[in-house]
């Protein structure tokens, strides 16, 4: 679960109206690429004006002071806060006709080669240009990317030759001890011309998805990574239709009042989910009508992925995709 998805900071080199307004829908416009999966978000007539306004979906702000981030530096620079109320933010996407990315995201774990003067896998611990690039292109995107500690652990089982070699089996071995499904492996480099490029691929469920870019510093490459690997989970996670509609689905595992509580906090707490209607309880097992935006196929996925509902197992029932049990809570 992402929680800062609708906080964000902006510099600002006054607290004048005027700078604080473009700050504030320059933080909108970041909030909506977040909730989106969108690069681009279209410019109708209801995003033109929750832009020109976004003080409406405030929940809360402040001025405050930071270090401006540059090494070596001791001066402090302004930053606006802003808190955007989620509720409000989800209604205008609905309204609007934007698609739904919910916070419940998978990480990203990314085995990242530097493959210049010094090679060497990027970890946690560095601070370099090129890493804050992609923490931060990871962070306007809206996803967790998750960069390796490279302790002893690690280095007994993964090297820069490794991750160079596309030794694929032998880096989801080493990426175990995260617990991510998903897998991002990259390479960045500068070509005999001086352009900087980078090469990766994303590991998944036994799949593999390759990409490359190039950029003029290794910086801008890393974020086109970025980019690439957030496109990916977009289109796999993302809700996206015009009607809301009432889909049937079959939930066992429900057998005491509590689990019925809880289940329904649950589905009602999607961003995905507009609304839940009870249309049968019986013994073990209890019919929802859910209503979403999202298709079946779409909305089953969507559900395994926290872990608490799983699919139905039961041979009757198992190529069923609107029916399902109830693990529990996360």
């Amino acid at each position: 679960m992402v929680d800062w998805l609708y906080h964000v900071e902006v510099p600002v080199a006054t607290q004048s109206a005027s700078e604080t307004q473009a700050a504030a829908a320059q933080a909108f416009g970041t909030v909506l690429t977040r909730i989106t999966g969108l690069e681009e978000i279209p410019r109708n007539a209801m995003v033109v004006a929750a832009l020109r306004n976004p003080e409406r979906f405030y929940a809360r702000y402040r001025f405050v002071r930071r270090p401006n981030g540059v090494a070596g530096a001791v001066d402090q620079q302004t930053v606006l806060e802003i808190g955007f109320d989620p509720r409000s933010v989800q209604d205008l996407v609905r309204s609007a006709a934007l698609p739904l990315w919910s916070a419940n995201r998978p990480r990203v774990l990314a085995w990242i080669v530097m493959d210049a003067a010094v090679t060497g896998i990027a970890t946690n611990r560095n601070n370099s240009e090129w890493v804050r690039a992609i923490e931060a292109r990871g962070r306007d995107r809206g996803i967790l990317v998750q960069l390796p500690l490279m302790d002893l652990e690690d280095r007994e089982r993964i090297s820069d030759s490794t991750i160079l070699g596309g030794f694929s089996e032998q880096i989801l071995r080493a990426s175990e001890r995260y617990g991510t499904q998903y897998v991002l492996v990259a390479r960045i480099w500068m070509d005999g011309r001086g352009l900087w490029r980078g090469a990766g691929s994303l590991m998944f469920e036994g799949r593999q998805t390759d990409f490359a870019y190039e950029g003029e510093t290794s910086g801008v490459v890393g974020a086109k990574l970025v980019d690439a690997v957030t496109n990916e989970l977009v289109q796999r996670f993302v809700v996206f239709g015009l009607h809301t509609a009432g889909i049937n689905i079959w939930i066992s595992g429900v057998t005491t009042v509590s689990d019925y509580g809880s289940l329904l906090r649950y589905l009602q707490s999607l961003e995905f989910i507009d609304r839940v209607d009870v249309a049968e309880v019986s013994i073990n097992q209890i019919r929802l009508v859910v209503h979403t935006r999202s298709t079946l196929a779409r909305l089953s996925e969507l559900l395994y992925s926290d872990g608490v509902i799983a699919k139905e197992t039961d041979e009757t029932s198992a190529l069923d995709l609107n029916r399902y049990i109830w693990r529990g809570e996360p």
